[in-house]
């Protein structure tokens, strides 16, 4: 007797997501760029790991479960020929665990790690500094979490650095989802590793004017729409999710460069 062979995992609705992860991982390979960074914010259960972990075997992508300064001193610190360009952090809920003075020093080495290739670290060790070649961080978690970070975050310009990607299901994708998993498509199980032919060495794309224009209009958008961070869910309120502050609209250097990046990664990864 024969048996059935299991279809493939698959994740429902999360094309676009997909396309934005991948167009990120192609920004560590442009010529004068910094990689771009993302955290995707969902729902508990809406497959973010599952997201993020398939592109744990991307070329300069390396998976870790939890950061803290010292572990990306010596990770970093073991890359001399700058092989790492992007952390993939399945859960940053883990990281968020440490205690607050752990947590805080981690949090600025790597707003430093994603702009300068930077850790430092000083408590009495000969290697104080590590130099490297900017990371990108791709990561993931739960909106209520990152509503309790969130106003301190923007203070330190954490979400000019880490673009977050809010998302959730429709009822029509969520049928969708739940017809899956009955036919056996969509399991706890990890997608399968992503196999993307990333670049060997470093790319030069360019923009035109005429793109360029246009990604400035979107960017003063995004600086605006930056500006709100969730807030937390009220005690007894019901639904999905709370409300959004808005703290003001942040300066569109950083997101124009932001979106100038992600142009660029899009066209690479459309010719790779």
């Amino acid at each position: 007797m024969k048996t059935r062979k299991r279809p493939s995992e698959a994740l429902i609705g999360v094309e676009n997501l997909s396309e934005i992860a991948e167009t990120a991982l192609f920004s560590a390979y442009l010529t004068k760029n910094v990689p771009t960074s993302l955290i995707f914010i969902g729902p508990s259960g809406a497959g973010k790991s599952k997201l993020v972990m398939q592109y744990q075997n991307v070329n300069g992508s390396h998976l870790t479960s939890d950061i803290t300064s010292i572990g990306l001193q010596e990770l970093l610190a073991g890359d001399p020929q700058d092989r790492i360009r992007f952390l993939i952090v399945p859960d940053f809920n883990v990281v968020l665990s440490h205690r607050a003075s752990t947590l805080q020093l981690t949090i600025a080495n790597l707003l430093s790690v994603t702009s300068e290739g930077t850790v430092r670290i000083d408590d009495g060790r000969l290697k104080k500094e590590t130099k490297h070649t900017p990371c990108g961080i791709m990561t993931a978690m739960t909106r209520d979490l990152y509503s309790m970070f969130a106003r301190k975050w923007a203070v330190l310009g954490f979400n000019r650095r880490f673009i977050p990607i809010y998302y959730d299901y429709s009822l029509q994708t969520r049928q969708k989802i739940n017809t899956a998993i009955m036919g056996g498509y969509v399991t706890l199980l990890q997608l399968a590793r992503a196999a993307i032919p990333m670049p060997k060495k470093l790319q030069e794309v360019n923009i035109s004017n005429a793109m360029g224009q246009r990604i400035q209009l979107l960017s003063d958008e995004l600086a605006n729409n930056i500006g709100y961070i969730p807030s937390r869910r009220e005690k007894g309120v019901k639904g999905s999710h709370g409300g959004a502050r808005f703290i003001g609209k942040q300066l569109e250097f950083t997101p124009h460069l932001a979106l100038r990046s992600m142009g660029r990664a899009h066209a690479l990864r459309e010719r790779s």
